[in-house]
């Protein structure tokens, strides 16, 4: 039930997405017709499915009464796992919402590089000490760097110009 609707609420975001990237175009119009009915499908698909599989009444009165409980401090206080993973997931999102901002300020590939690293070290199951600091760091440097060679070497693809890499 949990995959049922972190799937609808998937689908509806990607459909506000896949809308509102159709609407706002000045020109090009037939170009948008098909991701504009993608998305409004996508919308009846996943209200369809939050409603009926979802159980979207008891869902919002649970969540609704985490959330109540969560700010008095009564559940969860020092215990991540009893949180729902809703909101273990908003450190991702505030990373993810930083690189898409900054991204063509600092540089394409250092915020790739920060984003990734803090990712895995937010989300690393033990406390983070210096190894583990220091293998996530070589992690992402590699992964990055993998990423770079075959972008922008070997495909030779532009990335937007910023104060780094």
């Amino acid at each position: 039930m949990l995959a049922n609707r972190l799937i609808s609420i998937g689908g509806l975001l990607l459909a506000a997405v896949l809308i509102s990237l159709g609407t706002n175009v000045e020109y090009g119009q037939e170009a948008y017709q098909f991701p504009n009915v993608l998305g409004y499908c996508l919308v009846i698909f996943g209200l369809t499915l939050l409603v009926f599989d979802g159980d979207l009444s008891g869902w919002l009165k649970d969540t609704g009464n985490f959330l109540w409980r969560w700010l008095f401090d009564v559940v969860g206080a020092n215990d991540p796992s009893r949180w729902p993973d809703v909101v273990r997931l908003i450190p991702a999102f505030v990373v993810i919402l930083a690189y898409l901002y900054l991204a063509d300020i600092v540089g394409l590939y250092t915020m790739s590089f920060l984003t990734f690293f803090s990712i895995t070290v937010i989300y690393t199951p033990h406390r983070p000490r210096s190894k583990t600091l220091l293998k996530n760091l070589v992690i992402a440097a590699l992964f990055i760097s993998v990423i770079y060679l075959i972008f922008a070497v070997m495909l030779q693809l532009q990335s937007p110009q910023a104060w780094l890499l």
